[in-house]
């Protein structure tokens, strides 16, 4: 074969890969943004009822045993001692008298899950703020072992 044979065929082969190794870019289209909505009650258009109301029952027994396991004991008796919070014993009637909630149910549930925004006189807010995504089925149950203590 000849030198000018050779020459050539490199040639062709260093352009072939040169071509083929060349950057191909392409006009790249916006992102698609997922906003995805929650389906809650409040979603609903103004003025039209739900269609499905879900009412979630308590378990005073459930609730027994999160009231144990997540070391509410450790502060809140179940009689009517003060040991660092108040004691549990009519917990229920006392939290229907408080102002600004609309029942018994809703400030035992604010007060587990935002311990700060009502302070019962003579305490100061030493409860954590880590049940503030406790599941409403958890809140129901812990509700309904409240209920028992007198």
């Amino acid at each position: 074969m000849n030198k000018k044979f050779i020459l050539l065929l490199f040639s062709i082969l260093l352009t072939i890969t040169l071509i083929s190794c060349r950057e191909v870019t392409d006009t790249l289209s916006e992102p698609v943004l997922f906003n995805p909505t929650p389906a809650t009650s409040e979603m609903i258009m103004d003025g039209a009822a739900p269609i499905i109301e879900v009412v979630i029952t308590g378990d005073d027994e459930a609730g027994s045993d999160w009231f144990l396991n997540e070391g509410c004991n450790a502060c809140h008796s179940t009689g009517s001692d003060k040991l660092v919070g108040p004691g549990q014993a009519g917990i229920y009637e006392r939290a229907a008298t408080r102002p600004g909630y609309s029942s018994a149910d809703e400030y035992i549930e604010a007060s587990i899950r935002y311990p700060g925004e009502y302070i019962v006189d003579g305490y100061t807010n030493l409860m954590p703020a880590s049940w503030e995504d406790a599941e409403k089925q958890d809140i129901a149950d812990i509700i309904a072992y409240l209920k028992t203590l007198n």
